[in-house]
C-alpha cells in the first residue's frame, strides 16, 4: 500500500512539470529560430548576396518587427536602413518595389509579448508590449549592410540617420506565458538570447 502511494506521488509529480518543461523546450526553439533568422539577415547583409535576378549587390537585410504573431524577413531595398515594404495578415506581397522576402509565423500558441529599443544615453526603453498595451514604438527594424557588420537599430521614433539604440529586444513567450526568452541584438552585430 505505501508503494502504491509513493508511486502514485512520484507519478502526479512527473505529470504536473511535464507541461512546465514542453513549454520551455518550445519557448527555447522559438528564440533559437528568431536568433537564427536575425543571423541569416546578418550573413546576407555582410556577404555578397544579389537581391533579385539581375538586381543589386549592395541592400541591406534585415528582421522587421510589428505584430505578436509574426515576423518579416526583408532586403532594405531603398538602403534606408528600414523596413518599407507591405504584408497583409502574415502574408508578403510581392511585386515591384516590395522589399518583403518571407514572413515568420509563431505557431503552437507561442507569442512576441513585446519588443523594445535600448536607449543608448540612458539605458532605458522604447517599447511596444502587447501585454500591456504600452506602444511608445509600432515597429522594431534591425537591419545589416556591408561593409558593417553592426546592426542598424531602428523604430519610428528614429530620424533617418540617428542611431538611437544600444541594442533591441525581443521578448518571446509560450502559449500559458509560463515561459519566456530574450532575444537581444546589440548594436555591434552581437545576438544573444537570455532565458527569464
Amino acid at each position: 500500500m505505501v508503494v502504491i502511494a509513493l508511486f502514485t506521488i512520484i507519478t502526479g509529480a512527473a505529470l504536473m512539470n511535464h507541461a512546465r518543461f514542453g513549454e520551455g523546450i518550445l519557448a527555447t526553439n522559438l528564440a533559437y529560430d528568431v536568433a537564427l533568422s536575425l543571423r541569416e539577415a546578418q550573413s546576407y547583409g555582410i556577404s555578397v548576396r544579389e537581391s533579385t535576378v539581375g538586381g543589386a549587390f549592395n541592400n541591406g537585410y534585415g528582421i522587421h518587427f510589428k505584430s505578436d504573431t509574426f515576423f518579416v524577413f526583408f532586403s532594405d531595398k531603398n538602403n534606408n536602413r528600414k523596413y518599407d515594404g507591405t504584408s497583409l495578415d502574415g502574408v508578403c506581397v510581392q511585386g515591384g518595389e516590395s522589399e518583403c522576402l518571407a514572413v515568420y509565423k509563431l505557431e503552437r500558441g507561442n507569442s512576441i509579448a513585446s519588443f523594445c529599443g535600448v536607449l543608448t544615453a540612458a539605458g532605458s526603453l522604447d517599447c511596444r508590449n502587447f501585454t500591456s498595451g504600452d506602444t511608445s514604438v509600432s515597429f522594431l527594424d534591425i537591419v545589416f549592410k556591408r561593409p558593417y557588420p553592426d546592426a542598424f537599430i531602428r523604430t519610428d521614433l528614429n530620424t533617418q540617420n540617428e542611431e538611437r539604440y544600444q541594442s533591441a529586444r525581443v521578448l518571446l513567450v509560450s502559449p500559458k506565458r509560463r515561459e519566456s526568452r530574450t532575444v537581444e541584438v546589440f548594436q555591434t552585430g552581437q545576438i544573444a538570447i537570455r532565458h527569464q
